[in-house]
Formats: C-alpha cells, sequence, structure tokens
C-alpha cells in the first residue's frame, strides 16, 4: 500500500508542475461539456 501512495503522490506532483490546466474543457464545467468529453473519450477506446 505505501508503494501506491508514493506513486500517486509522485503523479500529483508531477501534475501540478507540469500538467495541462488550460484544456478547453477544464474551463467552463458545465453539464453538456462533461457530457461531451465522455462521449469523446468512448470513441478512443
Amino acid at each position: 500500500m505505501q508503494n501506491a501512495d508514493s506513486l500517486r503522490a509522485r503523479v500529483l506532483d508531477w501534475y501540478h508542475q507540469f500538467g495541462r490546466k488550460d484544456l478547453p474543457w477544464q474551463q467552463d464545467i458545465s453539464p453538456y461539456r462533461v457530457w461531451v468529453s465522455e462521449i469523446m473519450l468512448q470513441q478512443t477506446q
């Protein structure tokens, strides 16, 4: 369990430092935008 916690902390630290926070669907959270992003995500699987 400690390894999982360590990995999670490292991933979150990386995201806070380097992650993209300016993507269109991250700015205005509306039910429609969430729904559209979910549909788009399903199309890539």
